[in-house]
């Protein structure tokens, strides 16, 4: 009879030797990390837990899914990932670099920036300890700095859509957007099939006044995210300062439809209307958004009032009075007086009501919108309503959020 210290004995070779990788899963994970690195983040996520399922507790593995996660939104599954690697004793870059992953997510940048710098001294033609590091300094709200990193990152590997992505957004948050453009139309190529670049570089061609390109890169994105409601916001923006009215109404109903709460919308929607003569469903909407954002109650107000102003009809004059023919001097002074109690100012046509825009932070006199002339140069909130990239309450299929989401002031009435 064999004891079953003598048989826990025995098989504790099996076990260490199941536990360390082989020469396949090493294959397998570094088929991951290329596959996050091109974005295609479906067949990356798949592949990760392929080599994790191989070598279980594989603390290496597990750092680098945890970024894969995290970029796909699964908050719950990269902390358990990085809680993990965050153990591990490093001996290699690529050690090095999955412990510096984890302790990024769990926001020890400190510990993070350390691991990144000794992944760049073990391997110097490895790409992921400038792009860690690049990726603390940006956490830590320093952009500026962070370009230095990334744009080795971007030297030692232009095939990384991950690193251009990283860099993209650094230069969104320093309003260098055309480098922006640059790096997501580089993304474009290398992976035509990654949809966010569009949606990206659409607000940052929206940030550069090129509408119709907005639009089209919108619009691409939305065939496969047609529910995305900060796409069709942004879209309904550019699309009324391209003069395409009905083509804003119908994107503003789409978020609507998706969030029936949300107060902007309807205020935007009730004005445009306003502007296709839709009357009565204009000042039904800015009723609407004065019930869901009793904030802005002024501003709603003098809308509709302006609106209903517009749509009441002109009272009948009144018939002149019979005068004694006027002496000269009172000739020149009676058109004076017109001008100064505005009897002589001229009325608003047909083709739309007077609205107030809030266009550069600042408000204008109540004056008819003949074509769209929004100054966009406005800065966006500073504390947007969603999570900034990384994990979020998007499902696996999905990217980390964006870095400004849409959730701007209202094309009329400011917050």
């Amino acid at each position: 009879m064999i004891r079953p210290a003598l048989v826990l004995l025995l098989l504790a070779p099996a076990a260490r030797a199941a536990s360390t990788p082989d020469a396949k899963a090493k294959r397998t994970l570094a088929s991951a990390i290329r596959l996050y690195h091109k974005l295609d983040l479906s067949e990356a996520a798949a592949r990760f837990d392929e080599a994790i399922e191989s070598v279980p507790g594989w603390k290496t593995a597990a750092g680098f899914r945890a970024t894969c996660r995290w970029t796909l939104g699964d908050v719950a599954g990269a902390g358990e990932d990085a809680k993990l690697a965050a153990k591990l004793k490093p001996v290699d870059a690529a050690s090095y670099a999955a412990r510096g992953k984890a302790r990024l997510i769990l926001k020890d940048f400190e510990g993070a920036q350390a691991d990144f710098l000794a992944a760049a001294e073990a391997d110097p033609r490895s790409i992921e300890g400038p792009l860690g590091g690049g990726s603390v300094l940006a956490a830590m709200g320093k952009p500026r700095d962070a370009l230095v990193p990334l744009n080795t990152a971007v030297k030692r590997d232009p095939g990384s859509a991950a690193a251009l992505l990283m860099r993209g957004s650094v230069k969104e948050r320093v309003r260098d957007f055309r480098g922006a453009v640059d790096d997501y139309a580089s993304i474009i190529e290398l992976n035509p099939k990654f949809p966010w670049a569009r949606y990206y570089r659409g607000k940052v061609l929206r940030e550069l006044k090129d509408y119709r390109g907005a639009d089209a890169d919108f619009s691409a994105f939305l065939e496969g995210n047609e529910d995305h409601e900060d796409a069709h916001y942004l879209r309904s923006n550019v699309r009324f300062l391209l003069g395409d009215y009905r083509g804003a109404i119908a994107d503003l109903t789409k978020v609507i439809a998706v969030n029936p709460r949300k107060g902007l919308a309807y205020s935007n929607r009730g004005q445009t209307r306003a502007l296709t003569g839709d009357k009565a469903g204009a000042v039904a909407d800015l009723r609407k958004a004065l019930e869901l954002d009793p904030q802005r109650r002024d501003k709603i107000q003098a809308a509709i009032a302006a609106i209903e102003a517009d749509a009441a009809p002109a009272p009948e004059p009144e018939p002149e009075p019979e005068l004694a023919p006027p002496s000269r001097a009172s000739e020149t002074a009676a058109p004076r007086r017109a001008r100064d109690d505005g009897r002589d100012a001229p009325s608003f046509g047909d083709d739309g009501p007077a609205v107030s825009i809030e266009k550069s932070g600042k408000d204008i006199a109540p004056k008819r919108v003949k074509a769209p002339t929004l100054d966009l140069e406005d800065e966006l909130p500073a504390k947007p309503e969603k999570a900034e990239p990384g994990p979020g309450r998007r499902g696996r299929k999905e990217p980390p959020t964006e870095r400004h989401n849409g959730e701007e002031e209202s094309l009329f009435i400011d917050k």
